[in-house]
């Protein structure tokens, strides 16, 4: 295998790795993605795997199907840093579920001791 040494071939890589992980975080196949590129997925699978560079209508096409701008797809950092932001999100969600159970079980354990307190000065 060659390596790669100009800097199209990295952009390409680049950009091709973005657009999977993208994808993949998305929980797109490559036919949903192709499809919602206008794109055939051979030529959707070339990107990602830094192939073939997309059109600029094409590259449109792609990070409108990821709700993101094609200037982001070209941005590693930024595509990074928004995954982190929706795992914090997830993770705050699930955290503030599972401290809004724990405390509707403090409050049914107190009512419970209150009532039980209540019946035995009755």
């Amino acid at each position: 295998m060659k390596e790669k040494t100009k800097t199209g071939d990295n952009l390409k890589d680049l950009l091709g790795s973005t657009i999977k992980r993208l994808r993949l975080n998305s929980g797109y196949s490559t036919e949903e993605m192709a499809e919602k590129a206008g794109i055939s997925v051979p030529f959707l699978g070339a990107i990602e795997r830094g192939e073939k560079w997309p059109s600029p209508a094409t590259l449109s096409g792609i990070a409108q199907g990821l709700d993101v701008s094609p200037y982001e797809l070209l941005k590693p950092e930024n595509s990074a840093s928004r995954d982190i932001q929706g795992i914090t999100k997830k993770l705050v969600s699930d955290i503030s579920s599972v401290v809004n159970d724990s405390l509707k079980l403090i409050i049914s354990i107190e009512d419970e001791i209150n009532i039980s307190q209540n019946n035995k000065t009755n």
